[in-house]
């Protein structure tokens, strides 16, 4: 997310910032009753946090791009319907198996590509 970040030119102490404030999640989680001990988390955006789904389309973006561009999915008339998103969903439509399937392949390769690129928070 950072690398986009400043590949859209936005400022890198802007940057560096979302950089120290991601560092520093953590969790923890009750059952029962019980609170579990509390553990760092690596890759996530802020619950809750205004600019959460912000982040998330600037991750996104180029994922709902190529998925346009390669030609499965749904379109109405020439507006490309295929790929729905909103805060951190997606919603992928296609008119065959053979399409969603493609298209979810196109999701698989570009987390791989952007977990193995960029670590979260590192």
């Amino acid at each position: 997310m950072f690398v986009k970040l400043i590949k859209k030119n936005v400022s890198p102490r802007f940057v560096h910032i979302l950089k120290n404030w991601y560092s520093k999640l953590y969790a923890s989680v009750m059952w029962n009753g019980v609170i579990e001990p509390v553990f760092p988390i690596y890759c996530e955006v802020r619950q809750g946090s205004i600019l959460s789904p912000l982040l998330f389309s600037v991750y996104i973006d180029d994922l709902l791009n190529e998925l346009r561009v390669s030609g499965y999915g749904v379109h109405i008339g020439n507006l490309f319907t295929g790929a729905i998103a909103c805060a951190d969903d997606i919603c992928i439509l296609s008119c065959s198996c053979y399409g969603l399937q493609k298209m979810l392949d196109i999701c698989s390769a570009y987390g791989e590509k952007w977990d193995s690129l960029t670590h979260c928070c590192a």
